[in-house]
């Protein structure tokens, strides 16, 4: 059989922190299936990519249904979590574990190969599929090189001189909240929750009606999202 024919799927490519934050809803029980009625805040795409997430890491089936390993994540104490996810890795990524990958000591291009040549993620999603292992290998505390930690360096390219409106710019002042440190709504932190963003991409256009019923609907989601990603203790 070719090396090819031997690649497994792209691996999990969501933001690590929007599947945990996902799993975190059900520290008070498991649904009996896990699917999109229970992400309804969530864009379509990050829908799927966290559904393909957890049949990835073996925490539920093709068909939805939770399995003894997201059990034991979502009601463990932290050591136990940590177990069941470090059990989650090592089954879904064979070829970083053993002696097939030294994590400890390995360099990003390597872990880089290491994707190529064993999953079928290319380009802008294997990044993403990088990132995802990086942050899920650090939440289970696996000892990973310090140089698969560093980011790659950015291509420079040519320089173009800032045009006279952009000089302009440099002298007009600056807003209140960027001396802070914060833009609107949070800055990058918020634009980095996807069940944030999911859900100000389903405000209407300003000026449309809006059934108040539906603001309700819409206002009670946006309380439950933000317990969910500030949690109050």
């Amino acid at each position: 059989m070719e090396a090819s024919e031997k690649k497994q799927a792209a691996p999990p490519y969501v933001a690590y922190k929007t599947l945990s934050n996902f799993l975190d809803r059900f520290k008070q029980g498991v649904p009996g299936r896990i699917d999109r009625g229970l992400m309804g805040s969530m864009s379509g795409a990050a829908q799927s990519q966290v559904t393909t997430a957890l049949r990835y890491l073996g925490m539920i089936s093709d068909k939805g249904i939770p399995q003894p390993l997201l059990h034991r994540y979502v009601s463990g104490q932290e050591d136990e979590r940590r177990a069941a996810l470090l059990e989650a890795l090592t089954k879904s990524y064979p070829f970083l574990f053993g002696d097939h990958f030294d994590l400890a000591r390995a360099t990003a291009q390597q872990l880089r190969e290491a994707f190529e040549a064993n999953t079928s993620a290319t380009g802008e999603t294997l990044g993403r599929c990088m990132s995802f292992f990086r942050d899920a290998a650090a939440d289970a505390m696996l000892i990973v090189s310090p140089y698969i930690k560093e980011k790659r360096p950015r291509v420079a390219g040519p320089r173009k001189k800032p045009s006279a409106r952009k000089e302009k710019s440099t002298a007009d002042p600056i807003p209140a909240s960027q001396h802070s440190g914060v833009s609107p709504l949070g800055g990058m932190q918020a634009q980095t929750s996807m069940l944030l963003s999911g859900l100000f991409l389903r405000l209407p256009r300003p000026g449309t009606v809006w059934p108040r019923e539906e603001r309700d609907v819409w206002l009670q989601t946006l309380q439950n999202v933000l317990l969910l990603e500030y949690p109050e203790h």
